[in-house]
């Protein structure tokens, strides 16, 4: 079964409930390394994380050096959990599972590498009719813990997360309106960048060096096909539409940000693909090696400072994979 995104996709528990149906994909295989096509600008694949102990990763990033790498996922038995790896493979660790955490769909890091922020569109935040609904973003010690709501996100529907110095950027809806989101790092009143039409379901997010905003939406026009937008002075602008994206859809810079990465499926076979669009002049390139026998693309995180990116298939090898891609 496909995450694509559809127009009766239902809830992100729901998705987060189909997604643990496994199934085995025919001909997958734990393919240890790759070269990508000329010029995409990324030479090396190879998995980070298959094992018996997670199922179904959402999303990835990397730590700060591109060193680790910490994902969100079911664990064998079905829970909502965040975990760490090595990005060279190895050992996974479960940081923690279950409450308050529902659907992790986003997870990034912050610049210094100590502070993991966990996008959860429907984690219950307490008990009682008073209680905030919809979600909020979570933050967790990359050491474990326990994972508390950022202030000012709750009641979101938060789906993905980014972070640039010190603020927080996200994705979700507030009032029924999709909208793109900024506030501190420590916390506080969001501000929303840009909020309603033309967005529908912003998804992955990726924030430039000097902070311009670049969001995909899953449903960018009438066909039902995902877009990438930048989001600048209260607007969001196109910059190129028509992919097909799977749930979440991740989104990352490259080339010192001239150009975006994204998570999307091949609009004619339905298997996973990574394009690359040159912000100047549109064009597009695609990356397919190893990853293109899978049909659930999901997360993609870059590294603050490396060329190392985290990029997660929910059904790669039957359980699910998270991979490294780099130069």
């Amino acid at each position: 079964m496909r995450k694509r995104f559809s127009a009766v996709a239902g809830s992100a528990l729901a998705c987060v409930l189909a997604a643990s149906a496994l199934v085995a994909l025919p001909g997958c295989s734990k393919e240890t390394s790759a070269q990508s096509e000329d010029g995409f600008g990324l030479t090396n694949i190879q998995p980070a994380a298959n094992s018996g102990d997670f199922r179904s990763p959402f999303d990835a990033t990397p730590d700060p050096k591109g060193e680790n790498v910490y994902f969100t996922a079911l664990t064998a038995e079905g829970v909502p959990a965040v975990f760490k790896t090595s990005a060279k493979g190895g050992p996974v660790t479960i940081l923690h599972q279950g409450a308050p955490l529902a659907s992790p769909f986003g997870i990034a890091i912050s610049e210094d590498g100590q502070t993991l922020f966990v996008a959860d569109g429907s984690a219950e935040l307490g008990e009682g009719d008073d209680i905030p609904e919809d979600g909020a973003i979570f933050t967790l010690s990359v050491a474990g813990g326990s994972p508390r709501a950022l202030a000012g996100t709750e009641s979101s529907s938060p789906r993905g997360v980014e972070v640039r110095g010190d603020s927080v950027y996200f994705t979700g809806k507030k009032q029924g309106q999709a909208g793109v989101f900024k506030l501190p790092l420590v916390g506080g009143a969001a501000t929303a960048l840009v909020s309603g039409e033309p967005l529908r379901e912003p998804s992955g997010i990726a924030v430039t060096a000097g902070g311009d905003v670049y969001i995909v939406d899953a449903f960018a026009n009438d066909t039902v096909r995902a877009g990438v937008f930048k989001v600048t002075a209260g607007k969001a602008e196109l910059v190129k539409d028509g992919f097909d994206v799977g749930h979440p859809a991740g989104l990352a810079m490259i080339a010192e940000d001239r150009a975006v990465l994204v998570s999307g499926l091949d609009p004619a076979k339905g298997t996973d693909v990574v394009y690359r669009v040159e912000l100047g002049d549109k064009s597009q390139k695609r990356f397919d090696s190893v990853i293109g026998d899978f049909t659930e693309s999901a997360g993609l995180h870059k590294a603050k400072g490396a060329d190392i990116y985290a990029w997660a298939d929910s059904r790669a090898n039957n359980t699910g994979t998270v991979y490294v891609l780099s130069k």
